[in-house]
């Protein structure tokens, strides 16, 4: 089930935020996630799918980045565990492969994400704020709105799936990864369906448009790219910019130009 609800103001914005976050404790449904887009028309993709690229079993990405594993260690002199894709061929062959727990080398996939590789997780953070503030960090210039996606798995009575159709994998927190999944809050979840006896990816959006769900609830809250500044002002207020989610030399940077802007005008 999808909602939109287009506001003019960020108070406006944030009082919706408020409520949906007090029904869902209130109700014990399943705690929300948020994702901060910098374009409303813009649809849910991973970044594998902007890619182009045609892997669409998830063995065939597991064989992808088995072998680009062996570089990214050579470079960053850290190293992961291995992905023998001699048992991971069989593993995604199994309908409970992916049953309440997440997939194989999660951590690396994680990593993988964070750091620009096509990955099929599309990520989201527990708190809203981390969402507000990718939803504006960089606006496009043709864009009018921004949107702030909201996902609650399940409504309270738990979450059944079939075979027979496409399923949403929501992926914890709790990993030892790469320090900006802590730093951004990160949650995860992956799109897959078991075709022809074996896993593989789908759009997210071919599930989000399906109005026959009872889970996966949608909603898209908008709000006009002339709410930017004031937006990124009250953010950086709450230490959340660049630097504080990123912690690099380069984030560093654009954070002291962007206070220095809103200092200058």
């Amino acid at each position: 089930m999808n909602e939109q609800f287009d506001y003019a103001t960020w108070e406006e914005l944030e009082e919706k935020l408020l409520e949906l976050d007090n029904t869902a404790v209130e109700s014990g449904h399943s705690h929300l996630l948020y994702r901060g887009q910098a374009n409303h028309e813009w649809e849910l993709q991973t970044t594998l799918e902007r890619s182009g690229a045609r892997i669409e079993r998830l063995t065939d990405y597991y064989r992808s980045i088995a072998i680009a594993k062996t570089r990214i260690e050579t470079f960053t002199e850290k190293a992961w565990p291995e992905i023998d894709y001699l048992t991971i061929d069989p593993h995604f062959r199994n309908y409970d492969a992916l049953r309440n727990q997440p997939p194989p080398a999660y951590e690396f996939l994680v990593y993988l994400r964070h750091h620009g590789f096509p990955s099929p997780l599309l990520d989201w953070t527990s708190t809203p704020y981390i969402a507000a503030f990718f939803a504006f960090q960089s606006v496009p210039k043709d864009a009018e709105r921004v949107a702030i996606w909201v996902y609650q798995e399940h409504s309270g009575s738990g979450k059944h799936t079939s075979s027979r159709t496409p399923q949403i994998k929501q992926l914890g927190p709790y990993i030892r990864s790469d320090r900006r999944h802590f730093l951004q809050q990160g949650e995860y979840t992956l799109a897959v369906t078991f075709q022809e006896g074996e896993w593989c990816f789908v759009p997210h959006a071919s599930i989000f448009n399906d109005g026959n769900r009872q889970c996966d609830h949608l909603i898209k809250l908008t709000l006009p790219k002339s709410e930017t500044d004031r937006v990124m002002s009250k953010l950086d207020r709450m230490n959340i910019n660049t630097y504080s989610l990123f912690q690099t030399e380069d984030a560093l940077l654009e954070t002291t130009w962007r206070k220095l802007k809103m200092r200058f005008g």
